[in-house]
Formats: C-alpha cells, structure tokens, sequence
C-alpha cells in the first residue's frame, strides 16, 4: 500500500480494504471497484483474490463491459455464510426471479444496478452487513 509513513492516510485506506476483505456471516459479500484498488489502494485486485481464496474465500473480477461499476469490481465473499443467508429470504427471491445460489447471486449484483426500492434492495443490503430485512 502506498504511502505506509503517513498514518491517518494508512488507517483510511486499511478502512477501505478492510470493507473488500473482511467478510463474514453477518456481512457475506464484500466488493470495491477495481479503479479504487488499482488506483487508491495501489494494489492488484487478482493478488486480493488469490489471498481471499487462499482464505477459504470466493473472489469474483468482473470486468467493466460486464459490471454496473463503470471500472469493474471485486467482490470477496464467503460462500457458506450467504448461501445460508439467501436461503432465510428464499420468498423474497423466488417471488423476485433472483437466484438462490451465491455465485450467481453475486454474479448478478455485479451486472445490474438495484433501484432501492426493488423488492430484493434489503436483502442485497443486508448481504453487504447493512440493515436486514
């Protein structure tokens, strides 16, 4: 990471990996746009995968053609966690269209750009550690 001496700028951008990397059963999905790994972060979103796989973890690049974040984006996330959170709002889905699986659950927030009012906004919301449903 660049700029390790100044130490206010450090915890800010600790902060901003920390929202990627750190997922968990109450937060399974974490994701950054590849222009602020590349360029804020200075760091390699494919290096932040292998370590997040390396970690029991899921990683999806999505390129820009292929994303609604117009530089791409990573998302980390841990498959269990949200495979089972998925599954506690299974109505919500279903009724919705919107896939159960985790891989194609991500796979879909990353191509589409959600209007906070659709239906399925809280639990996307609550798959990235926001208020649940």
């Amino acid at each position: 990471m660049a700029d390790d001496l100044d130490p206010e700028r450090s915890t800010i951008l600790n902060r901003i990996r920390n929202g990627l990397t750190q997922v968990w059963p109450a937060k399974p999905i974490g994701y950054l746009p590849l222009y602020t790994i590349h360029d804020v972060l200075q760091m390699d979103p494919h290096a932040l995968a292998q370590d997040a796989e390396a970690n029991g973890l899921s990683a999806i690049l999505v390129a820009p053609d292929q994303c609604c974040i117009k530089s791409g984006a990573l998302y980390i996330f841990d498959r269990q966690s949200l495979e089972k959170m998925l599954q506690s709002y299974r109505p919500i889905l279903q009724t919705s269209d919107w896939p159960l699986d985790p891989d194609q659950f991500v796979a879909r927030i990353a191509r589409e750009w959600i209007d906070p009012a659709h239906s399925v906004a809280p639990v996307i919301r609550h798959a990235f550690g926001e208020d649940a449903v």
